[in-house]
């Protein structure tokens, strides 16, 4: 019977016993150079992105500081000069806001917010419209950016574009983290009301109690509006 046995060879049989510990140290031994290099690639990768975060944290703060100095020197005394001075200022402010307009993140956001701004004081209300977006645009997911879109939908309003004005208002309104969803569902459901939608802003106006700001003015608008379209027959 001892000759149906089939018997390891010797090399075979040394690998079958090799423990663990020992099979990770021949690992070890036949890859050395390349586990080396694979070291000093992630070493150099950790310490490539340590300088480039560091860079780009530097060139945000610089670029954040020039649009504050512009937004500063626009402002500066601005209540006490007369209105050449002011139409001066406001297109020096938009002319050197420009480079920071089309640029990412906070920066772009902020110099949009601040060319809005200054239209709306010119009472260009599409260029307004347009840089509140575009500022909106830059902070996706931001409290920013329903700020920017309810300043949006207001000039919206001021060009007629009650359609457009309303969506973003609803919009608005349904962000949980925007702490004035009460004026937006208000101004929804005015808009409404103006294009004789009354179920759509008695909807809107009830909305605003639903969120529990027992001592928001709107909220006591919004109850003012229901008992007048109820007595009303709307």
């Amino acid at each position: 019977m001892a000759e149906n046995i089939v018997k390891i060879k010797g090399s075979e049989a040394d690998k079958k016993n090799l423990s663990s510990e020992q099979k990770l140290g021949e690992f070890l031994s036949k890859n050395r150079k390349a586990l080396v290099c694979l070291l000093i690639l992630v070493v150099a990768a950790i310490a490539g992105y340590a300088i480039y975060f560091n860079i780009s944290t530097s060139l945000v703060k610089k670029n954040l500081d020039k649009v504050e100095l512009i937004e500063y020197t626009f402002t500066k005394g601005a209540s006490s000069i007369d209105q050449s001075e002011l139409s001066s200022r406001q297109e020096k402010a938009l002319s050197n806001l420009a480079p920071y307009m089309n640029k990412g993140g906070i920066v772009g956001a902020r110099a949009n917010m601040l060319a809005a701004d200054i239209y709306g004081q010119k009472k260009d209300w599409q260029a307004s419209k347009d840089a509140w977006l575009k500022a909106a645009s830059k902070r996706k997911g931001c409290y920013l950016e329903s700020l920017c879109n309810f300043n949006a939908a207001s000039s919206c309003e001021e060009l007629g574009q009650v359609d457009e004005a309303l969506a973003l208002y609803e919009k608005v309104a349904a962000d949980k983290n925007f702490v004035n969803r009460s004026r937006a569902y208000f101004n929804a459901g005015r808009i409404k009301e103006g294009k004789g939608d009354f179920d759509g802003a008695k909807d809107s106006y009830k909305a605003i109690s639903d969120l529990g700001y027992s001592n928001d003015s709107w909220n006591d608008l919004a109850k003012t509006r229901l008992l007048d379209l109820e007595s009303k027959g709307n």
